[in-house]
């Protein structure tokens, strides 16, 4: 599986060759996007890049049901890799049927069949390959379309340096991957990933990776909301062994003190903890950067388990059961 994410080279350099091959113009309130899984969490990446960046308001839906005030003057992005996620196709319906302008992202499946036939835009991504490791692709074909559409988020030129950065980086990645993953395999315990804003949606991308592929519960605490309830709680937690990621960006000086704040009443409980420090000359590129380290962390932290990474029993059985609970 460690291919898959080494291939982001690949998957960035074919969404930059695509970049902006659908454009949707007009005039939208809000810019939706809605996905399950490893398909919803890019619309987190969308929603905070707009935030810290500049760009149209983003709403990110992970749900079977689309918020009620989406209506028809709204541009709605579907999203699901495997084009058959049930939740993703419910909420593509509804967004059809009050007229919203649709955009779907999907490597095939059943979404892509009912895009063509109701004339929707599709952006085909990278096919064959887990759903939580085309990431980049469907990044880039979002921001791509938004782009093209004078929706701007990001620049064919911002997204182009990104690019080069991780390319130029990915030795770098890899190996602080798998010294974090060694620091894991020895110091047992729940796992608590602790971050700072705007990097919430990267702390909760962690989260999921090692979710799915280390197959270990992850706890997600993001300063200073931390500051006014997570910090009680370790005050007198019950006993029991947790294992610390802390993640900063060190050009941001306040969430850098943050942070820091947080490491003293971890290292206060005698929790071991391991700092994680995001590269790059801007938001993007430190989402990826920070992407790729855990998610490879993640595998081989699976590896070191004896475990498949690409196996997902819980996640198989329920969707074997998905038709007969939404029916």
């Amino acid at each position: 599986m460690e291919e898959y994410y080494l291939g982001w080279i690949n998957q960035l350099e074919d969404g930059l060759k695509s970049w902006g091959i659908v454009s949707v113009p007009g005039r939208y309130r809000l810019v939706v996007v809605s996905g399950m899984g490893g398909s919803g969490i890019v619309g987190d990446y969308v929603s905070v890049l707009s935030s810290v960046l500049g760009g149209p308001p983003v709403v990110v839906s992970k749900s079977h049901l689309l918020p009620r005030y989406v209506s028809g003057d709204d541009l709605v992005f579907v999203v699901s890799y495997s084009g058959n996620t049930l939740e993703t196709r419910l909420a593509y319906r509804e967004a059809l049927g009050r007229g919203s302008r649709i955009v779907v992202v999907s490597s095939d499946g059943l979404l892509e069949e009912e895009a063509k036939r109701n004339n929707i835009p599709f952006i085909p991504v990278v096919k064959g390959i887990a759903p939580r490791t085309a990431l980049p692709h469907m990044l880039y074909g979002i921001l791509g379309v938004l782009d093209s559409s004078g929706y701007t988020i990001v620049s064919k030129s911002v997204a182009e340096a990104a690019y080069r950065f991780i390319a130029e980086f990915m030795g770098d990645i890899v190996d602080s991957a798998y010294r974090l993953a060694g620091f894991l395999a020895e110091n047992r315990g729940l796992l608590i990933l602790a971050g700072h804003t705007p990097y919430e949606p990267l702390l909760i991308r962690g989260k999921n990776e090692f979710n799915e592929n280390s197959k270990i519960p992850v706890k997600v605490e993001t300063a200073p909301e931390w500051m006014h309830n997570d910090i009680v709680g370790w005050e007198n937690p019950y006993e029991n062994k947790y294992t610390v990621i802390l993640v900063r960006d060190p050009s941001d000086r306040v969430g850098s003190r943050l942070v820091e704040f947080m490491e003293n009443i971890y290292v206060r409980r005698g929790y071991p903890v391991y700092m994680v420090e995001l590269k790059g000359d801007n938001i993007l590129e430190k989402l990826l950067y920070g992407s790729l380290l855990l998610g490879l962390a993640s595998v081989k932290l699976a590896r070191m388990r004896g475990l498949d990474p690409l196996k997902t029993a819980s996640i198989a059985e329920y969707k074997s059961r998905v038709g007969e609970i939404f029916h």
